[in-house]
């Protein structure tokens, strides 16, 4: 089945009613291609996104799950979002977190991120075989743990190659990350983001005449610097860390997460919140208007922030030490 990773109410925010069809639009720029016409049910819609591999019934109920815990609760007042009358509230803030939570996981950018999440693994698992020290290490904590249980026998380092291989050939299926990516799917609908929750909630307005586009990853992060220069990719939790979300072509979520703060937080111009949206897009961004402008202004900044490459990205995490951590303190 295909499936949106934008919602189509979010999108239809950006539409406008085109004259010749009488049915709503969208004005898509793509990296390389002049700006075309889409229709919102069609755009950011893809098969098999939330597929799982094993079992074909679970991507239609989280598909259901989906609809019925985040996005009606939003739909329910987004249209007036783009109004500087509207006052957000807590009944708002609640729903937008986990909207905002999920709409961040769904894309396709978080999606083959997962791809990457992979290799680290499975790199982690065959350094993890080259180190004796380590492997004889926990070859006597899991020895230790048979004998508390009582029972006889020692695990030898030869025994833990053999199951860490098979580890290998498990994480090393076709299948396995599309698998582990409806599991975070599922675990990050239980989750709810605390910091977020409990942050400091603004809506950005711009005018008609420089609207904002959305990105088909539309959830953005980034750090501004001293020096005003920006920072995308930045951890929810990160220190100084912004998100934003535009929700209409005149109005922007901008959420500042309850978490350690030192420098003062400025207004984010129209055109840093496209250039984000541009960065984090996998293919697409869409906007209410078609201007040659603004597609010379989007080509440039295309996928120039790839979710675990260029942001949200561990580069100074020793994954095999890691690894070796949580398997030597696990129960």
């Amino acid at each position: 089945m295909k499936s949106h990773t934008v919602p189509k109410k979010l999108l239809e925010q950006f539409a406008f009613v085109d004259p010749l069809t009488h049915s709503k639009r969208l004005w898509c720029y793509e990296k390389g291609i002049p700006p075309y016409l889409v229709a919102p049910k069609s755009a950011t819609r893809w098969d098999g996104h939330f597929a799982d591999p094993v079992n074909s019934a679970r991507e239609a109920a989280l598909e259901l799950q989906l609809k019925r815990e985040f996005e009606d609760p939003v739909n329910q007042f987004i249209e007036m979002l783009r109004y500087r009358t509207f006052v957000i509230g807590a009944a708002h803030v609640r729903a937008l977190t986990g909207y905002i939570t999920i709409l961040f996981n769904r894309s396709r950018a978080r999606r083959a991120a997962t791809n990457l999440q992979q290799d680290d693994q499975i790199g982690a698992l065959r350094a993890l075989l080259k180190d004796d020290e380590k492997l004889a290490q926990l070859a006597a904590k899991e020895t230790m743990n048979m004998f508390a249980r009582g029972v006889p026998g020692v695990v030898t380092k030869e025994i833990l190659t053999k199951v860490i291989q098979k580890q290998i050939e498990e994480h090393s299926s076709a299948e396995q990350p599309q698998a582990r990516y409806v599991q975070t799917m599922e675990t990050m609908m239980a989750y709810r983001d605390e910091n977020m929750l409990n942050g400091e909630w603004r809506i950005i307005y711009t005018d008609a005449s420089g609207p904002f586009v959305i990105g088909d990853a539309p959830v953005v992060t980034w750090e501004r610097l001293p020096n005003n220069a920006l920072l995308f990719g930045q951890g929810f939790a990160r220190p100084n860390v912004e998100v934003l979300l535009p929700v209409a072509p005149t109005a922007c979520l901008q959420v500042l997460p309850r978490i350690e703060r030192n420098r003062s937080v400025r207004i984010p111009k129209a055109k840093e919140i496209n250039t984000a949206q541009a960065a984090f897009a996998t293919r697409q961004s869409f906007s209410v208007v078609r201007s040659d402008e603004l597609d010379a202004f989007l080509q440039p900044q295309f996928g120039t922030c790839r979710l675990g490459v260029d942001g949200f990205a561990l580069r100074n995490v020793d994954y095999k030490h890691k690894l070796f951590e949580i398997l030597m303190n696990q129960k």
